[in-house]
C-alpha cells in the first residue's frame, strides 16, 4: 500500500451485526457506527470536510462574493499508521480506499482481511459488498 493510500483510507471494525468502528490517518480517533447507513453519513461528512477525495460536482453560485468554502484537507497528524493497522473487528475487519466522487457517489475499492478486494462504482455496490460478506 503506497504512502498516498494509506492516507486515505479508513480501516472498519465490524463488531456486532452492521456496528463497529473505524480508524484512519484522517481522523484523531476512531469513532463508532451503529450500522452500515451510518457508516456511510458518517464517512460522507470526513470526505466533505477534508474533501478529499474532491468532489466532481461542486455548488456554483453566480452570486457576487460568494466562493467556494476553504477545507482543511486531510489532517497532519491523525492516528499513526500502526494504531490504524492493529484495529480489528470482532466479527469482520476490512480497509476502504474511496479513490474518487463522481455523480455523487464514491469508486474505490475494498481490501478484505483475507486478501481479495472488490472494486465498487458507487456506494450502492460498496454496501452491497459488505452486506454480502457480513450476510446480511
Amino acid at each position: 500500500m503506497t504512502q498516498k493510500e494509506r492516507e486515505g483510507m479508513f480501516r472498519i471494525c465490524v463488531d456486532q451485526g452492521s456496528s463497529g468502528r473505524v480508524y484512519s490517518c484522517r481522523i484523531m480517533e476512531p469513532f463508532a457506527f451503529a450500522d452500515l447507513g451510518d457508516l456511510l453519513l458518517k464517512l460522507e461528512r470526513i470526505l466533505e470536510a477534508q474533501d478529499y477525495p474532491q468532489a466532481a460536482q461542486i455548488i456554483r453560485t453566480f452570486q457576487e462574493g460568494e466562493k467556494r468554502p476553504e477545507y482543511p484537507g486531510l489532517p497532519a497528524s491523525g492516528m499513526s499508521w500502526e494504531r490504524v493497522q492493529e484495529a480489528q473487528g470482532v466479527r469482520m475487519t476490512f480497509d476502504l480506499l474511496i479513490l474518487s466522487r463522481f455523480s455523487a457517489t464514491w469508486q474505490g475499492y475494498v481490501q478484505w482481511s483475507d486478501g481479495s478486494r472488490t472494486d465498487f462504482k458507487n456506494d450502492l455496490s460498496f454496501l452491497s459488498a459488505v452486506a454480502e460478506k457480513l450476510g446480511l
